[in-house]
């Protein structure tokens, strides 16, 4: 992999790192991104799946950008976004937008950004948001739920990415919740108001299950290859011999 890709990946984790740094989630990146979409087009254009991976697993910011595209794009192919026929595409712009890397800013003025009030129309993003959201975390659930016998297949820097996401998915979810009670306080009509409701169900699930694999995740850690690699030969034949490796 070249320096120059490398430099397109951490210009796109920068910025979505700045972003939560000052309290924003998903709804901020969402309203940002179009001025990363060229960068990340060329990445996708110049880069092998592998590298890609490889990108998404060193970058978290990436591949949160990365994870909310596809699913953005996943909602319009299924008809949940609908796009109007004259959306101008990126190719069509005049100038394209040059990307831009916000430096993350200094401690004092890192205060938590006021929360951006949607209007009901946006009830088909969220939707489809929450729900792609809740089937990720059952499959990384399961898929760590499947290393606890042999956590040692596993080492720091994978357990450590996965607790900083979910760590703050929490928040993204507090965010959620507190949209949909903005909403339920407007006149809806009634299939509106089932869907919000419905949605604050399934995001109380989705909280539950997120600090389970929390918990999870921290006591995968105490098993990682790197914990294995810090034991002294006595305690590595202890384990062996106990069939714990």
């Amino acid at each position: 992999m070249n320096a120059e890709k490398v430099r397109l990946a951490e210009a796109i984790d920068t910025w979505v790192l700045s972003v939560l740094s000052q309290g924003g989630g998903d709804e901020q990146i969402l309203e940002g991104m179009h001025a990363y979409m060229d960068t990340f087009k060329q990445l996708l254009d110049t880069c092998t799946t592998l590298e890609m991976t490889l990108l998404a697993q060193r970058y978290d910011g990436f591949y949160r950008f990365a994870n909310l595209l596809e699913r953005l794009a996943q909602a319009i192919a299924d008809g949940v976004i609908e796009v109007p026929p004259d959306a101008p595409l990126p190719d069509s712009q005049d100038k394209p937008r040059k990307p831009r890397v916000l430096k993350p800013k200094p401690k004092r003025q890192a205060a938590k950004q006021q929360q951006i009030r949607h209007a009901i129309d946006m009830l088909p993003v969220f939707t489809e948001m929450i729900l792609g959201t809740l089937q990720n975390t059952e499959e990384q659930y399961a898929s760590f739920l499947e290393a606890r016998p042999k956590p040692h297949v596993l080492d720091d820097a994978i357990v450590d990415r996965a607790l900083r996401l979910y760590q703050a998915q929490l928040e993204d979810i507090a965010l959620h919740e507190q949209q949909m009670q903005w909403w339920l306080t407007e006149p809806l009509t009634e299939a509106q108001r089932y869907q919000v409701n419905d949605l604050l169900t399934k995001l109380a699930g989705l909280r539950d299950l997120n600090l389970a694999l929390l918990d999870l995740l921290a006591e995968l850690k105490q098993g990682t290859i790197d914990r294995i690699l810090e034991m002294d030969d006595e305690e590595l034949g202890r384990r062996a011999l106990g069939g714990y490796l």
